[in-house]
């Protein structure tokens, strides 16, 4: 397993994450690691638009094709 160390952090953020860790029943740095592990879950708007585009691709659906169904749904409610 990495080691990661991270300098020039703030007190005050520094007792804010210890205070969540004790409230959370976890050591500090087993908190700072589900901290980590949560944020690599997250997905980034660039790998969103990435997925979108090779999904996309593969439908056959056009930029234009989703424009004219949101025209089409908007006048049906019209």
């Amino acid at each position: 397993m990495a080691t990661v160390e991270v300098h020039d952090l703030p007190d005050d953020l520094v007792a804010k994450l210890r205070e969540r860790a004790a409230r959370s029943h976890q050591s500090f740095d087993a908190y700072l690691r589900s901290m980590f592990e949560r944020a690599s879950q997250v997905i980034s708007v660039e790998e969103a638009i990435a997925r979108g585009r090779e999904i996309a691709k593969g439908s056959g659906v056009t930029a234009d094709d989703v424009v004219a169904a949101l025209e089409e749904n908007r006048a049906a409610r019209e």
